[in-house]
């Protein structure tokens, strides 16, 4: 287990998520296996957490791997034995019941769960870590505090964590979020934060050493920190309740709003060191070693998808809802007769009762918009498709399977909403390519499953029947059904 811990959690989990201190458990950049009697005196569910987020990695360990394949490893049962004793810890709350806390949050749900939504106590139980750390202080700058320097360096990093989680949640589960910016004053990590030993870090000669693989670790999560603060604007400006009342039928005010936000996100991509870019690449790591690159990009380009349906929200005309009485046959007679009159005295396109993209805003700005959108869909589809099995096999936040789920829900709302056939039949294709991403990539990843029965089920029971269609997206369908 010791061999497990440290060479397992170490090299795949901790450089995403850095929420343990590697001092603390005796590690240097020497020494990547910790005694036994440190382990002894490490609180249970924070060791029970540990092994449980390491064991998908077992497959990279030749005796592991084999142990394993006779003997399905005991995964539940340690994640059981992680909440009931964080049930117990709550009250009198430590570093570790944080530490074990978040590790729980972004445990792999079971295969039968891998497409079903998350349920509302996800949202609750990121509440309850919100409030163990500012119980513990974390929200308060610790420079000044006279702690060691290794739980100075880890309480930075939980912070930063909680605030990730935080933030993100609420964007992509759609509630408000815990943390407010006006209650914490924690400064932005620096390579300093994820030390482990100075004086063994004194000793080494970059460039092949262990150094630069931590420098490269610290700049990912720092680069991630960062970006969650793009999506707490994202999620104050444009999906805050009083946000999305204000510029659900304000494009020009939405444009104003969204501009900022989307320059916002090119300087963070542009401030990216070198070695965190993606780049073309014939052959990929399949060891799952090194940054989690695809993670990082994913989540920025997830970003612009949330941006852009925001802009497109104000562009389309809504159907008339459907009446609210009960329907009887005097009041079905009724609306008949109704729909018969109105038919006869209007042209049918008028009243198609059908939401479609507004292009008729100043300037062109809609056309652009609506460009940059499927440009946007485009992007993320190029993303997905090009993901070698390391970037799949590697550590993943838990909330990406709802990333994934939005981007499905985008690439429909381009397709439903096209103002032209042509506009239609490139959306088509581009949900089409989407299902083939998921369909091939799920297989290394039980991620895409949620965003992949998403597609499967609306085409399962048709769109017509999910959706008012316009007439020319109903063509432009019947033509690729056909080609």
């Amino acid at each position: 287990m010791v061999f497990f811990f440290s060479i397992r959690f170490v090299k795949f989990v901790f450089p995403t998520f850095p929420v343990i201190s590697r001092t603390l458990f005796g590690l240097t950049s020497t020494r990547i296996t910790p005694d036994q009697h440190v382990l002894n005196n490490m609180p249970v569910h924070l060791l029970a957490a540990i092994y449980a987020s390491a064991q998908p990695f077992t497959k990279f360990d030749e005796y592991l791997s084999v142990l394993n394949a006779y003997k399905p490893p005991p995964t539940e049962q340690l994640w059981r034995i992680v909440w009931e004793i964080l049930l117990q810890e709550i009250h009198t709350p430590h570093l570790a019941a944080l530490q074990a806390g978040l590790l729980y949050l972004h445990k792999a749900p079971e295969k039968s769960q891998s497409a079903v939504a998350d349920s509302a106590s996800v949202w609750s139980f990121v509440g309850l870590l919100v409030g163990l750390a500012t119980s513990l202080g974390l929200q308060l700058e610790c420079g000044p505090m006279g702690l060691p320097a290794w739980e100075r360096r880890l309480r930075r990093r939980l912070w930063w964590a909680i605030h990730a989680e935080d933030k993100w949640r609420s964007l992509l589960m759609g509630r408000p979020p815990y943390i407010r910016n006006d209650e914490w004053d924690v400064t932005e990590l620096d390579n300093n934060d994820f030390q482990i030993d100075e004086a063994q870090v004194a000793l080494l000669s970059p460039p092949n050493s262990l150094l630069t693989q931590d420098v490269l670790h610290a700049q990912q999560f720092q680069c991630f920190a960062r970006l969650s603060r793009i999506a707490d604007e994202v999620q104050h400006d444009l999906y805050a309740l009083r946000s999305s009342q204000r510029l659900s039928s304000n494009f020009s005010e939405s444009l104003k709003t969204a501009r900022p936000l989307l320059q916002r996100l090119r300087e963070w991509y542009v401030q990216l060191p070198a070695t965190l870019r993606l780049h073309d690449r014939l052959f990929a790591s399949i060891d799952g070693t090194g940054p989690q690159l695809t993670c990082l990009h994913f989540a920025y380009t997830l970003l612009e998808v949330f941006i852009f349906r925001a802009l497109l929200r104000p562009m389309v005309r809504s159907a008339t809802p459907p009446p609210l009485f009960e329907e009887t046959e005097a009041s079905n007679n009724f609306t008949t007769a109704l729909d018969e009159y109105i038919f006869h005295i209007m042209e049918p396109d008028e009243i198609e009762p059908t939401p479609a993209i507004d292009l008729s805003n100043e300037n062109g700005a809609g056309s652009a918009v609506l460009k940059a959108a499927e440009n946007c869909a485009a992007k993320i589809l190029r993303l997905v498709m090009r993901m070698a099995y390391s970037d799949l096999a590697g550590y993943w936040f838990s909330w990406s399977r709802i990333g994934f789920a939005t981007v499905s829900s985008f690439m429909l709302l381009l397709l439903v909403q096209a103002p032209s056939k042509d506009q239609a039949i490139r959306a088509r294709q581009l949900v089409h390519m989407w299902r083939q991403a998921l369909r091939r990539q799920s297989g290394g990843s039980s991620l895409m499953n949620l965003a992949l029965v998403r597609l499967d089920g609306i085409h399962w029971t048709g769109l017509c029947r999910n959706y008012y269609l316009p007439k020319h997206v109903k063509e432009a369908l019947d033509e690729t059904v056909y080609q």
